[in-house]
């Protein structure tokens, strides 16, 4: 009897655990990423860092992702107002900064300013005219017609910072980059910026965009104008790292970047990111000679 009340009390704790926390405590119980596309266990794990790359859809390497009417910015922005793709505030990615699809789309509204009248309004009080046009019955009744929004072209969005794992699989024995999310940013010299500064617009799961470029073979396309018989859909090009980034960030306690790390100007900043990148080159090729 004692054992049989034990087992009803269990039973009904768990029914009261909420969803949410049984699901993140399994995540994290079975010991794999649930954002990684190749799931690996933590244990297979012998080496890992996280790193951040800076990529430039205008650069001539990376003109695939942005051809004309096939640009990724297009992709995502119109997943994201279709309702098809989660936003997040942040490249963190879980469930705690998911943004509003409201937000989204504030994000990329064109900033709108009134102008100033330079008389202030005053003649409208004191118009001695006034009186006459109320009671005009020639007079054509105002049509004020309603627009929505006007957002920034998905041009502009040339911008976006790729969040990975670097790790060695010491069951395979083999160095996996791991894409964990990508954001998207609006250029600080873009005309729709008015700050100077790379605005963030949101970041998003790298496993969601890899669906759902896999959804979308006719519309999700890295071009290749060398061979247009061989276009690459854009999940497999990031697969297979078709794309051009600088490293402007390792993981690191105090959470800065490489050009505050490194450096104390931008040209030294690019240089310091380029030797992060071939360290990290130089590590691997080392490693097989122990």
């Amino acid at each position: 009897m004692k054992k049989l009340s034990t087992t009803f009390l269990l039973f009904v704790l768990l029914s009261f655990t909420p969803v949410d926390e049984a699901y993140a405590q399994s995540e994290v119980s079975n010991g794999y990423n649930p954002l990684s596309l190749r799931q690996v266990h933590e244990s297979y794990l012998m080496w890992k860092r996280t790193l951040w790359r800076r990529v430039d859809l205008m650069e001539k390497q990376n003109k695939p992702f942005f051809a004309i009417n096939r640009e990724l910015s297009k992709v995502i922005i119109e997943a994201v107002q279709n309702g098809v793709l989660i936003p997040y505030s942040s490249d963190s990615v879980n469930d705690s900064n998911i943004m509003a699809r409201e937000d989204f789309l504030t994000n990329i509204q064109q900033e709108t300013f009134e102008e100033d009248d330079p008389f202030g309004g005053g003649f409208e009080e004191d118009d001695p005219f006034a009186v006459f046009e109320e009671d005009d019955p020639f007079a054509e009744e105002e049509v004020i017609e309603e627009t929505g929004p006007v957002f920034i072209p998905n041009r502009e969005f040339s911008i976006f910072e790729i969040k990975e794992d670097l790790y060695f699989d010491r069951v395979h024995s083999r160095i996996y980059f791991d894409i964990q999310s990508i954001s998207m940013y609006l250029p600080g010299d873009s005309f729709y910026n008015n700050s100077g500064v790379e605005k963030p617009v949101a970041s998003f799961r790298f496993i969601d965009l890899y669906n759902l470029f896999k959804s979308m073979p006719k519309e999700a396309i890295w071009y290749n104008e060398r061979n247009i018989a061989q276009h690459k859909n854009l999940g497999d090009a990031f697969l297979l790292r078709l794309f051009k980034g600088i490293i402007v960030k390792v993981a690191n306690a105090d959470d800065i970047r490489v050009s505050e790390l490194y450096s104390k100007s931008r040209k030294e900043g690019i240089m310091a990111s380029f030797k992060v990148e071939q360290d990290l080159m130089e590590w691997e090729a080392n490693l097989w000679e122990y």
